[in-house]
């Protein structure tokens, strides 16, 4: 069959049907036929709803931890926190909290997995596609002995017995020790391949003279 033949025979059988309605064709609603409203069935399982709805257009926040790695003793909550919030802005709710305001905010480094964070950078650019959930935590470094509140004691009256815990070879022979260190060396050389040979430089020095 060709195609002109099969497209006769095709409107042939169109014609057959019923007569086709002008675009302008109205109804008579005295005639229209009355037909009850068409409702979708019910779904077998209902639709579950967020319990916490957030207005249209804002942006999820979350609740960003801060602590740090040495002294000075920080942990520091910041709730209800835009991922937009910059990496510099979690430095100067540090210096709030430590008070550190004749240093500003260049002795405070912030760390996110070890990795120092720049100042530039948003909280959703350090995380990129990672899900994190409601709560992230990052780490803070303080640099150049920054005291942890300026409401505390003066120097003499801060003099007294040394606070106990582990020290010397003990604290050499942690990784946390280490891990610390790593990550000052990464922000002091600004280059994280050189700071890790020099990091590993350190230690097998240390583990040779200890052996």
């Amino acid at each position: 069959m060709t195609e002109l033949s099969f497209a006769r025979s095709f409107l042939s059988s169109l014609n057959s049907r019923s007569i086709k309605l002008q675009p302008d064709h109205v109804a008579d609603p005295k005639t229209l036929e009355v037909k009850g409203p068409y409702t979708l069935p019910r779904m077998p399982h209902p639709m579950r709803h967020s319990a916490t709805s957030q207005p249209p257009g804002s942006s999820p926040t979350i609740t960003i931890l801060l602590k740090s790695l040495r002294n000075p003793p920080i942990s520091l909550s910041l709730s209800s926190q835009s991922l937009s919030t910059s990496i510099h802005e979690l430095k100067s709710a540090v210096v709030k909290e430590i008070g550190t305001e004749a240093s500003g905010t260049e002795n405070i480094r912030v760390l996110y997995k070890k990795k120092p964070c720049p100042d530039s950078k948003t909280v959703k650019e350090v995380l990129g596609d990672e899900d994190v959930g409601k709560e992230i935590e990052f780490s803070i470094m303080v640099i150049g002995g920054a005291t942890a509140s300026q409401s505390g004691p003066t120097r003499d009256e801060a003099k007294g017995p040394v606070a106990q815990g582990a020290s010397g070879d003990e604290v050499l022979g942690s990784e946390e020790f280490w891990d610390d260190l790593k990550g000052f060396l990464v922000q002091r050389i600004r280059d994280e391949g050189k700071a890790v040979e020099v990091w590993e430089t350190f230690r097998k020095g240390w583990i040779t003279q200890t052996v």
